[in-house]
């Protein structure tokens, strides 16, 4: 999918494909993005404005020139840039809107499951020497969609709560989302988790409470996968047990020697040497999961896992093809109408085009995150 500078010369074909149902004018004024009627007539051309300056990456300057031209609007850059400013959170309730009518196609399922990848990808401003804002994405497996998304600035943490979940539901996730009080509110909605694990993510105990060895249990597996019951220490009382499955893979030699080699050299930049705990697990893929062993056992579930590949499709979608590593703004609510207005036209360009990932790669492909 590539966005194209000729979809907004086509401005009924963009706006049917805006959410069923969402008002335009009613919307804009209750944000205060429209509230007075001067350069801009009404919330649909402050809206063309919008995806013109962040959807096709038109500068201020360019996009003023552009509106004059079409006859669409007559206003300079700062005050563009003012209704730019407020109009940010309007943005996001249509970015919002689309994505909640994508979730509304039905959705395919694994054995009466709906497979669902969660991940955050960073966004920085011109000029940052580290990230400025991160996108939070939830990606249906059975339909190739997005079907939730937010944006923070960088503190907002990537963590299972991201998403809302139903029952039936299975979320796939990495390391960065293994933590102890994330995990009990996906099976309490009723849904289910594989979630990639490092030997240091959680606390884990033996299912009676006792410590738990995790390189003993390592050391003790004798087949290239298996599975120990473990019990999450969430920090909290009253509460039953978190027992989950740690499903283990022994990695090849060439793909632990390859991890193990990133390690050193990441612990070499930073002129320290690598916890030997670190290079142990490096040989391992652990996952943790709440499915049950009878349905699905431990070669099912990394099989499951590897279909994470898929939203690394739609980041390089989003970031490379459609331009969304290339924010120009560094006022914060500036930045946020270019994010948001940006999403939207790669939201609709991709419906036009009906693009959807292929099918995976070759072979069984390896795990990461």
């Amino acid at each position: 999918m590539k966005i194209r500078p000729e979809i907004l010369d086509h401005w009924p074909e963009v706006r049917a494909r805006l959410p069923a149902g969402f008002d335009l004018e009613a919307t804009a004024r209750l944000r205060g993005a429209f509230t007075r009627v001067r350069e801009i007539k009404n919330a649909a051309t402050l809206l063309r404005l919008a995806l013109a300056y962040g959807g096709l990456g038109m500068s201020l300057r360019e996009t003023c020139a552009w509106a004059e031209a079409g006859g669409i609007a007559r206003l300079s850059d700062p005050s563009l840039l003012e209704r730019l400013c407020k109009a940010a959170p309007w943005l996001g309730d249509i970015m919002a809107a689309l994505i909640a009518e994508q979730a509304k196609v039905p959705a395919g399922r694994f054995a009466g499951y709906r497979l669902r990848v969660l991940d955050g990808t960073s966004i920085c401003h011109p000029g940052a020497d580290r990230a400025t804002w991160r996108l939070h994405v939830g990606y249906d497996l059975a339909t190739a969609q997005v079907d939730q998304l937010e944006l923070t600035d960088i503190h907002g943490a990537e963590n299972l709560q991201r998403l809302t979940y139903a029952p039936g539901d299975i979320v796939l996730a990495d390391r960065y989302y293994a933590r102890p009080r994330d995990l009990r509110p996906v099976i309490d909605a009723g849904a289910d988790f594989i979630v990639r694990t490092g030997w240091n993510s959680l606390r884990l105990l033996q299912t009676n409470g006792e410590p738990f060895d995790l390189f003993a249990a390592l050391a003790a597996q004798q087949e290239p996968e298996g599975e120990v019951q473990v019990r999450v220490h969430e920090g909290m009382t009253g509460t039953p047990p978190l027992v989950l499955r740690l499903v283990v893979r022994r990695k090849d030699p060439q793909q632990a020697q390859a991890e193990q080699e990133r390690l050193l050299k990441d612990a070499r930049k930073r002129g320290k040497q690598p916890d030997p705990r670190s290079l142990e697990a490096a040989k391992y893929i652990l996952l943790l999961t709440s499915l049950p062993a009878a349905t699905f056992p431990p070669a099912d579930i990394l099989a499951l896992y590897r279909f994470r590949w898929q939203i690394e499709l739609a980041f390089k979608r989003f970031k490379s093809l459609a331009g969304l590593d290339s924010l120009p703004a560094k006022k914060p609510e500036l930045a946020r109408a270019w994010l948001y207005a940006r999403l939207i036209v790669a939201i609709i360009a991709e419906q036009i085009a009906g693009q959807v990932p292929d099918s995976p790669p070759s072979g069984c492909g390896n795990p990461t995150g």
